[in-house]
């Protein structure tokens, strides 16, 4: 993981939803040539593709996390500081690719609470 920057995004250069394309054929193509790249390295179950795109500015010391609630069936993201979180109390779940040596950046994190679960089962 040595060219891996855990760093959040730097959200400013991230397009707005509604700055967004619709998905054309040259994504589709694009697509199938990252799912033969995954497949070839056996993680096409562990790794898929996400829109990257934004809804509100964050700030850099901040970062997108996931707070999950089972009984409720609910999925809740909202920007928090870096510093308040824990080692081990998340895992990354989005990373946007990058055109340089540190390969990707980190996009979301999921929250763990204290019986191990990915998620949270309480409000916040």
């Amino acid at each position: 993981m040595n060219n891996v920057a855990v760093q959040p995004m730097q959200w400013k250069s991230i397009i707005d939803i509604s700055e967004t394309e619709d998905l054309n054929s040259n994504d589709i193509a694009c697509f199938a040539e990252v799912r033969d790249v995954l497949k070839k390295y056996g993680v096409l179950e562990k790794f898929g593709l996400s829109l990257i795109h934004k809804h509100f500015e964050i700030s850099s010391d901040e970062c997108m996390l996931e707070h999950t609630d089972l009984d409720k069936r609910t999925l809740t993201i909202k920007p928090v500081k870096e510093s308040e979180l824990t080692p081990g109390d998340t895992t990354i779940t989005m990373w946007r690719l990058t055109d340089t040596d540190k390969v990707a950046e980190v996009g979301c994190r999921c929250a763990r609470s204290p019986d191990g679960h990915w998620g949270r089962h309480e409000g916040f």
